[in-house]
């Protein structure tokens, strides 16, 4: 989790480079190799491959942090009432969260963005509510199987309130690490939704602004001599999903 971290760390300093891809244009030195002045050569508009895998960042790291804020909330506050009450506020929490995982997430995402309109809003919006229900399984299984727990009998034995109980033994104490691998992983799921929608054009992010989907994409069909113009993209995609999953995937 601490690389997995790291990686995202690095990536979100790249976010913060100052790059302007519509002034980054020269033709004359299109499809360059690597070199020193460009360390992974350049497209084929003569646009520095590094820079924009680098700029390219931006187009998942913010809608990521906004889908895991926004699915760590609601699952979070679903998830806790699913397993602190059971009974029927479980039965009908649960029943809630199984009709949006019926729809993909890809699809359910695609709706949110015709809905709200293919922007960074629209996918953090998408991937968050596609990936809310997982989380709110995952608090729920978590409080189901600590509520009965010898230390909770014990609090209450003290004389602790069951808010005190809830918010600092069991979410706080016993869960916490456990959103926030969920959460990493939520950003993981953001990229790999951004580079599917950028590869397929309509919906991801639109040239000139880099993406790394739309990297791989007009590498691709351009048919760069410069294999970093699609290698680059698709090895840090590779990479950043690498580091996301073990850490999002453990229990």
């Amino acid at each position: 989790m601490r690389f997995a971290l790291l990686l995202f760390g690095l990536l979100a300093a790249g976010a913060l480079l100052p790059y302007a891809p519509q002034a980054d244009v020269h033709p004359a030195a299109a499809d360059l190799p690597a070199s020193a002045a460009h360390l992974l050569g350049t497209d084929h508009l003569g646009r520095d491959v590094l820079a924009r895998l680098l700029a390219g960042s931006r187009a998942f790291l913010v809608p990521g942090a906004g889908a895991a804020l926004l699915a760590g909330l609601g699952g979070v506050g679903l998830g806790t009432l699913a397993g602190w009450y059971g009974g029927v506020v479980e039965g009908l929490v649960r029943g809630g969260l199984g009709a949006i995982t019926a729809v993909p997430p890809l699809v359910l995402a695609l709706l949110v963005m015709m809905a709200v309109g293919a922007t960074p809003t629209g996918l953090a919006l998408g991937v968050g509510l596609a990936a809310l229900p997982g989380l709110a399984e995952v608090v729920a299984d978590r409080l189901a199987e600590l509520r009965r727990a010898e230390f909770v009998v014990a609090a209450r034995a003290l004389g602790l309130g069951d808010l005190r109980i809830l918010a600092w033994h069991l979410l706080w104490v016993n869960t916490r690490t456990l959103v926030g691998r969920e959460a990493l992983a939520i950003v993981g799921q953001a990229l790999v939704l951004e580079v599917t929608l950028s590869y397929l054009g309509r919906f991801g992010v639109q040239e000139p602004a880099p993406s790394w989907g739309n990297m791989i994409d007009h590498a691709l069909r351009t048919g760069s001599v410069n294999p970093w113009t699609w290698a680059a993209p698709a090895g840090a995609v590779m990479l950043a999903v690498w580091a996301a999953n073990p850490a999002g995937g453990r229990r």
